[in-house]
C-alpha cells in the first residue's frame, strides 16, 4: 500500500511563497512611496531633481535592509 502524503508536506513551499511575495511587496511599497514623496517634495520647493533621487536611493536601501533582516531572522 502506497504511503499517502502528509497534509503538512506542501505548507512550507506555500508559506515560503506567501512569505517572500509578501517581502517583494513590501519593497515595492517602500521605494514607491520614497519615489513619489521625493517627486512631490523636488514640485514643492523646485530642487529638481534631487529629493527625488535622494529618497529613491534611502527608500532602496531601507527595502534592501527590511529585506535582509527578515531572510535573516529564518
Amino acid at each position: 500500500m502506497p504511503a499517502t502524503p502528509s497534509p503538512n508536506s506542501q505548507r512550507p513551499r506555500g508559506n515560503n511563497f506567501i512569505k517572500y511575495s509578501g517581502l517583494g511587496l513590501q519593497m515595492l511599497a517602500v521605494i514607491g512611496l520614497g519615489t513619489w514623496l521625493g517627486i512631490w517634495l523636488d514640485g514643492r520647493f523646485g530642487i529638481s531633481p534631487w529629493a527625488t533621487i535622494v529618497l529613491m536611493l534611502v527608500s532602496v536601501f531601507a527595502a534592501m535592509y527590511q529585506v535582509i533582516r527578515s531572510v535573516s531572522n529564518e
